[in-house]
């Protein structure tokens, strides 16, 4: 996500069938073509962004083929605000996530997203803690 929500390279660590699905007010995007179209859109707002994802458990199935983990995330972007500016953002959740493994890789099978806090750099999360309905904006 990065290397500037390069669709190509975040859709190609998808299974064929996978779904992602972050913040509440987003849609489930299910298939790889509906989540590089995602991250291609993404790119148009977001300029910079930096990703810190934290395990805090990963669990192999019994199967060998399947996992599930739940991550803390981190993450600071530069992204349009409501005037068209840039402007620095810093996000915090949890994410719980499913993998499958097919013809001997990992793949993520479901991202499912709660993002607890969007929030402009130069704010505070205690007085601004989250922006209303900033994944559901038209991207």
């Amino acid at each position: 996500m990065d290397n500037r929500f390069n669709g190509d390279q975040i859709s190609a660590l998808f299974a064929e069938d996978a779904t992602w699905q972050v913040g509440e007010d987003q849609a489930a995007q299910t298939g790889r073509e509906e989540i590089k179209r995602l991250c291609v859109n993404l790119a148009k707002q977001i300029s910079w962004s930096i990703h810190y994802f934290f395990p805090s458990e990963i669990e192999i199935g019994e199967d060998g083929m399947t996992a599930k983990a739940s991550f803390y995330i981190l993450d600071f972007q530069t992204l349009k605000n409501e005037a068209g500016e840039d402007e620095a953002y810093k996000f915090t959740g949890t994410f719980n996530d499913t993998f499958s493994k097919i013809d001997g890789a990992w793949y993520f099978q479901n991202i499912k997203g709660t993002i607890d806090v969007v929030t402009p750099w130069t704010e505070s999360w205690v007085d601004k803690p989250f922006i209303p309905d900033f994944f559901a904006k038209d991207k």
